[in-house]
């Protein structure tokens, strides 16, 4: 502990001569192989720290920043510049998250996840199967048009008050709440930052993504029900509502902050759903909304408890309904990667699949379709491994290039083989997929491999809920090989079943699986519906 002190202590100490040299315009990253060996070598680190849990995530991630500007301070090392490094910052995830965290807090106090509760609980008659599929269900949807931090931020409260009520471990809904998120969000354009990267380079629209990702996507959601309920069998099964928690027994409190912090969301949403047209960017969209949330509520307090009352409620809320030690472990974490991709050790990672591609195409001796199969395949498992260790946006902006390149390459090659044609376009599409799926799924892996599974995590943990870094391991990794693996098949019926036709077989299975779910459920209902009558008739 005191060795992290003294780290910490000596780069505060050395921060002035750091951001002195970026002010001369002296400072240069070095992209050498030591530099990158360096950097590589501290964010293992960052990940061993996180699997053991020696420290805070929090403490762990600043330590390591200390360290890398430490390093350049002190040596010829230069991985980490100060002023550039807060840039590289993502400052529209913060302000959307605390933002997000804002509004949420107001609703919590109104007791509307509460009610929700109560009537989700009511709904699925304490059967914790139906509610565990009904929380997927929804969260993969709501993901699908918001931002994932965004969906979990809402779904938690809820989660956490049915798991409650069922006396069931919050993390049997919690976790499969956050796979899902992540799952639901490679559906759409707008459902994930790497989908929007991947857009805007590809030339893809929203409707391409929808048509293209929406059918293995909802594949992966059915998989992940299954999967869930296999692996929380026995909390499930041992389930059951508490009583007292009818609908009519749960009362909103604050009616009017209510409404208006309702519609203040309302618009917020509107705003998250328009932005690709308003171009404005989703945190400054979330700081709205949360500004217009604090002020309205205060006007209405004052009027009802007075203003010092008001005053107390609105400080007492921004400081624990906002979640500061995780923005903290965010903000440092983008600080480190900015390192991992200045000195260029990204660019590196993503060069080295490109030559993968051309020694096991020429090293076996593939045809045109074979290669481009093996080429999307790799693309989509190195991706998937990237997104679990690293932050799946400055990975996906360096291996945007490196597609680019292999998409003309193969768009050459199939046209000086006499296969092109109007559905070219198409057929070399399947590597823009196979990035966004791995990017997007990759993010189930670890605890640190999406925002929404940090994000949801620090939520937990606030309500006494603790999720180790290993126990995330056992349930991340066995969801991304299993929606890696229907990622695959989808890419390679796509190759060599035609894009189209891939997806139209596959809407027409889920279609016939929706029917067979009702039949089901229809016959279930009938023996007991006789069973009723029976004794009426006797």
């Amino acid at each position: 502990m005191n060795k992290i002190s003294v780290a910490l202590t000596a780069a505060l100490l050395l921060l002035p001569t750091n951001a002195a040299l970026a002010e001369s315009g002296h400072f240069e990253y070095s992209t050498n192989g030591g530099a990158q060996a360096a950097v590589g070598l501290l964010l293992v680190a960052l990940f061993g720290v996180l699997i053991v849990e020696a420290f805070h995530k929090t403490l762990a991630a600043g330590a390591i920043v200390a360290a890398m500007l430490l390093i350049s301070a002190a040596t010829s090392l230069k991985i980490m510049d100060f002023e550039t490094a807060v840039r590289s910052v993502d400052w529209n995830v913060i302000f959307l998250l605390g933002s997000m965290m804002a509004i949420v807090s107001v609703l919590i106090e109104t007791r509307v996840f509460d009610w929700l509760n109560a009537r989700m609980v009511a709904w699925a008659k304490g059967r914790s199967k139906l509610l565990a599929n009904t929380v997927i269900a929804a969260t993969a949807l709501l993901s699908a048009f918001a931002d994932n931090v965004t969906t979990v931020l809402f779904m938690a409260p809820v989660v956490s008050k049915a798991a409650r009520s069922l006396r069931l471990s919050v993390w049997a809904l919690a976790m499969p709440m956050v796979m899902a998120s992540n799952i639901g969000g490679t559906a759409t354009l707008i459902g994930d930052p790497p989908n929007v990267i991947v857009g805007v380079a590809a030339g893809l629209s929203f409707m391409d993504f929808i048509y293209f990702l929406a059918v293995p996507v909802i594949f992966m959601v059915i998989a992940l029900c299954a999967f869930s309920a296999f692996w929380y069998r026995r909390e499930l099964s041992g389930a059951h509502a508490e009583v007292g928690d009818e609908p009519e027994a749960v009362r909103l409190q604050d009616p009017a902050v209510l409404s208006w912090t309702l519609g203040v969301v309302g618009l917020t949403f509107l705003g998250f759903f328009t932005h690709s047209l308003t171009h404005l960017p989703v945190g400054v969209i979330a700081f709205a909304g949360a500004a217009l949330t604090m002020i309205g509520r205060h006007l209405i307090l004052r009027r009802s408890i007075g203003a010092k009352k008001a005053e107390h409620v609105f400080t007492h809320g921004f400081e624990h309904g906002i979640e500061w030690l995780t923005l903290g472990f965010f903000i440092f974490l983008f600080m480190a990667i900015s390192s991992a991709e200045h000195t260029g050790l990204i660019a590196s990672a993503a060069a080295k699949l490109q030559d993968l591609v051309q020694a096991v195409s020429i090293g076996f001796g593939m045809g045109l379709q074979a290669k481009l199969l093996t080429a999307a395949l790799l693309i989509l498992v190195f991706s998937a491994v990237a997104s679990a260790v690293v932050d799946n946006i400055p990975y996906t902006i360096a291996a945007v290039a490196i597609v680019k390149v292999l998409v003309t390459s193969f768009s050459g090659e199939f046209t000086a083989a006499g296969l092109g044609g109007a559905d070219l376009h198409l057929t070399t599409n399947v590597l823009w997929w196979a990035l966004a799926l791995g990017a997007c799924l990759g993010g189930n892996g670890t605890l640190i491999g999406a925002s929404a599974n940090v994000t949801t995590v620090g939520l937990m943990e606030k309500d006494g809920h603790h999720m180790p870094f290993v126990a995330f391991l056992r349930f991340g990794l066995p969801v991304t090989a299993m929606t890696v693996a229907i990622a695959a098949v989808y890419l390679t019926s796509y190759v060599y079943g035609g894009a189209i036709r891939t997806n139209v077989v596959g809407a027409m299975a889920l279609i016939a699986m929706a029917l067979v779910a009702v039949l089901r459920t229809v016959g279930r209902r009938a023996p007991r519906a006789e069973e009723t009558t029976e004794p009426l008739q006797s």
